[in-house]
């Protein structure tokens, strides 16, 4: 595969400090290329929420260099392993925050939403209410929005447009540090042969409508990294420019097999 990827992040219009963070990792294999991404989003005041969302994304950083890596080598890679691996870690930080946050009398927590590219298949993990597109001829959400809004679009009781501006929205039904039980949502498909994968975390999306999304992001029309990166700032500025007050992160994963 040729990939290449870029990424914007900002605390936004409000928010003193920036809770979201984010990894993205493209390296080289035995087996092609391979893309790794993370994006978490804290919450639980500026601190607590900041903290929450580093240790979630640097736990899954020490996987994929860590355990992946003697997967890889091993030729071991398999979707159970992956899944076995992720939810491990994915348990063990829901622990640690947890158990933190009642030591120091706080409420922490963080959404976790990561993305993994290896050979012909994407997989993810995912809690809380980040997402994950795929663009390829069209735009498709792979992720679920673990929120109450969410849950109530599936059930009937609202609309996709009234959900945009419920005053609920950002309450979640679980995420890792906050929630006793976790229950990530897992996923694997075929990588398609002109891709984009956008990862973000919920303020990017709030004021991009997905064919906006899916305009921007298109693989036809993105030619190297620089202009990904670009791409990157651009819609975040817009999204600003309308006026969201969240943080906003946006990771982009793009090429071909």
């Amino acid at each position: 595969m040729d990939i290449f990827a870029a990424c914007y992040t900002d605390a936004g219009l409000v928010k003193e400090l920036n809770q979201d963070s984010l990894s993205v990792k493209v390296v080289n294999s035995p087996h092609g290329k391979i893309a790794f991404a993370v994006v978490c989003d804290g919450m639980g005041g500026l601190e607590n929420g900041e903290l929450a969302s580093k240790e979630a994304t640097l736990a899954m950083n020490q996987w994929f260099q860590q355990q992946f890596a003697k997967m890889v080598a091993s030729n071991e890679v398999t979707e159970e392993h992956l899944y076995t691996q992720w939810e491990t870690v994915i348990q063990s930080v829901n622990e640690r925050l947890a158990a933190y946050a009642d030591s120091q009398g706080v409420s922490m927590g963080t959404t976790l939403t990561a993305l993994l590219l290896y050979e012909q298949n994407y997989y993810i993990c995912h809690v809380g209410d980040s997402r994950i597109y795929k663009i390829a001829d069209r735009i498709l959400q792979v992720t679920q929005d673990h929120s109450l809004v969410a849950k109530e679009v599936e059930l009937g009781y609202l609309t996709k447009e009234q959900a945009l501006t419920d005053s609920r929205r950002s309450v979640l039904l679980q995420c890792v540090g906050a929630s006793e039980i976790v229950n990530p949502q897992y996923e694997t498909g075929i990588i398609p042969e002109k891709f984009t994968f956008v990862l973000s975390s919920d303020g990017f999306v709030h004021m991009l409508s997905e064919e906006e999304i899916f305009h921007y992001f298109q693989p036809d029309q993105i030619q190297d990294k620089e202009q990904l990166a670009e791409i990157c700032k651009k819609t975040t500025r817009l999204v600003m420019e309308r006026g969201e007050r969240d943080n906003i992160t946006v990771v982009a994963i793009t090429g071909k097999r």
